[in-house]
């Protein structure tokens, strides 16, 4: 019985705490106010989201160059493997027709 007490006193809190605060967020914000203040912060946030964008996509673009240049790697050593082996059967093939 007191959880379900709890429960319903919690939820009931929320509900009170939602229906007095504004949803939009726009308590005090120099944007709701219009003017060039407005137009001058809608400036700055477009230019840095272009700047965070640009620095997520050269990062991302890194990322890809790297992860390149590891699978590049990793198939010369698989191609250096591929001869090292090929190596190993001429000479068993050599060495198993020399005993015959």
């Amino acid at each position: 019985m007191q959880c379900y007490r709890r429960v319903v006193w919690s939820f009931s809190r929320s509900n009170l705490i939602r229906a007095f605060s504004q949803v939009d967020g726009s308590d005090g914000s120099i944007r709701s106010g219009g003017g060039s203040f407005a137009k001058k912060e809608q400036a700055q946030e477009d230019q840095y989201f272009r700047r965070l964008n640009q620095e997520q996509l050269h990062h991302l673009k890194e990322s890809h160059e790297e992860e390149i240049d590891h699978h590049a790697q990793a198939i010369k050593q698989h191609e250096e493997a591929i001869k090292r082996h090929k190596r190993k059967i001429e000479q068993h093939e050599s060495a198993s027709r020399d005993q015959k």
